[in-house]
């Protein structure tokens, strides 16, 4: 591994983007610079290495001294604070870092691409930055906004009360059939999901997570009906509107089991959903990743919008499998060049052994015939009822460092669930999750770490 240097000379200059401003320029003919967040995740470490193998210098960040990321070969490491606790912290590291060296491109990978797009005017002076205006990415992140959006659109959504009034559940609800689902605006991992069957049954889980959550001062849950149906998601990286690539999937097995992230996946061809996806990136001039979830409804075969995620997802190698070149695309986008757009081909599967470990140690949880459980857990696990074309998330067989990162991530996840009694997954992602709460000083104080105060509306 490479330490940090702080002696590069300053590039020259060229005009970027869509507003004319200067930023760095290091790349030869072949050469570039990209400082890339969010490398404590698996899928992060698989863009790292199609850039690496560009030829382009990686900088990894994330709040880890190690991690998936940064045990990639060539990869020079920068250690953040916590995204979730010090966000202020976490953004003067980013900005330190831009200005020590020139760097053509920062690109963000998971939900740090919150806070880089609310305060973009410290980075663009600096870099180029793909994503698009923060209030077009909170109104996705936000599933209450999302479901107005989809409305606006005309996009199929499941019927939801977005904010309903606490005192006043029984009448708000009536057009909701059961079963119905509570869930939190912003929660990723399904934390705070609640099935609910009956109207009792939902006011006495509504009131508890309702006052949970205010204790913490963050916003109540919102109501959705359950569509029945097959899951459907997506990952596209789009610029400026446009749709350079896509993959569209099945999850095959999933953590947690109710609807959680895909740790087995399919790509499959869905022209419905591509075209919603389409409405979708045009409306929203979408610049970066965008990972999409649907229910397609059984009984007339809608597929309805339920979640959005504006970050990359755990789809990624699963797209470079199916043919979708996202390293070139990036390159392509930030020199300015047209990429020629690419749809992931059908039928390619790959699985996720970390998400597929949590799944079997999810399987000791007291429960009744709990040991018959995780023998057929464990035998699926080696045996799934599917071949696979990839048994893991990274590029060639000898990424056996990446292995070991994760696997060290993956313990430190373990002991903390252990100790406080939260959701595994929910433990894995927690430092680099967007807290509003904690970014909420950055705007009200008038002494930011960095640059002046954002004047961003915050729903």
């Amino acid at each position: 591994m490479q330490s940090l240097r702080l002696d590069d000379p300053a590039g020259d200059f060229i005009a970027f983007g869509p507003a004319i401003m200067q930023i760095p320029l290091t790349q030869t003919k072949d050469h570039m610079r990209v400082l890339v967040t969010g490398s404590s995740m698996f899928f992060t470490a698989r863009l790292i290495q199609g850039l690496s193998t560009s030829g382009v210098d990686v900088t990894a960040a994330d709040h880890h001294w190690w991690s998936v990321g940064k045990a990639i070969p060539k990869t020079k490491w920068l250690c953040t604070p916590s995204l979730a606790r010090n966000p202020a912290g976490y953004l003067s590291a980013l900005i330190r870092e831009l200005k020590s060296r020139p760097y053509d491109l920062l690109l963000p990978t998971f939900e740090e691409s919150l806070l880089l797009a609310e305060f973009r005017d410290e980075v663009e002076s600096l870099t180029s930055l793909l994503l698009p205006p923060f209030e077009m990415m909170w109104r996705l992140h936000h599933k209450p906004s999302l479901y107005d959006l989809c409305c606006e659109l005309e996009i199929p959504a499941p019927p939801t009360v977005p904010r309903p009034i606490p005192d006043d559940l029984e009448s708000q609800l009536s057009a909701l059939r059961f079963p119905v689902v509570l869930k939190l605006p912003t929660s990723n991992n399904s934390i705070g999901r609640e099935y609910c069957d009956s109207m009792p049954e939902l006011v006495e889980r509504f009131q508890l997570l309702h006052a949970r959550e205010s204790r913490r001062y963050a916003a109540p849950p919102f109501v959705q009906q359950k569509i029945h149906g097959e899951e459907i998601y997506t990952l596209m990286l789009c610029h400026e509107g446009r749709k350079l690539g896509e993959v569209i999937y099945r999850p095959l097995r999933s953590f947690p089991e109710n609807g959680g992230t895909s740790s087995h996946r399919e790509s499959i061809v869905h022209p419905r959903i591509a075209e919603l996806t389409e409405r979708l990136a045009e409306a929203t001039r979408w610049s970066g990743f965008l990972g999409l979830d649907f229910v397609v409804d059984h009984n007339d075969g809608t597929p309805c919008l339920i979640d959005a995620n504006p970050r990359a997802n755990p789809a990624v190698h699963l797209g470079y499998l199916g043919g979708v070149d996202w390293t070139g695309m990036l390159i392509d986008a930030v020199r300015g060049g047209h990429p020629v757009p690419a749809t992931a081909r059908p039928g390619v599967r790959n699985r996720t052994p970390l998400l597929d470990a949590m799944w079997i140690i999810d399987g000791l949880s007291p429960r009744r015939n709990w040991a018959r459980n995780l023998s057929q857990r464990i035998s699926k696990v080696f045996r799934p009822d599917w071949t696979l074309d990839s048994g893991h998330d990274f590029l060639g067989r000898s990424e056996w460092l990446c292995h070991m990162a994760l696997g060290w991530q993956s313990v430190s996840a373990i002991s903390s669930s252990l100790l406080t009694g939260q959701a595994l997954g929910q433990c894995f992602l927690h430092s680099a999750t967007y807290d509003p709460l904690t970014v909420l000083p950055m705007r009200q104080s008038p002494g930011l770490p960095v640059g002046q105060n954002s004047q961003t509306a915050f729903p």
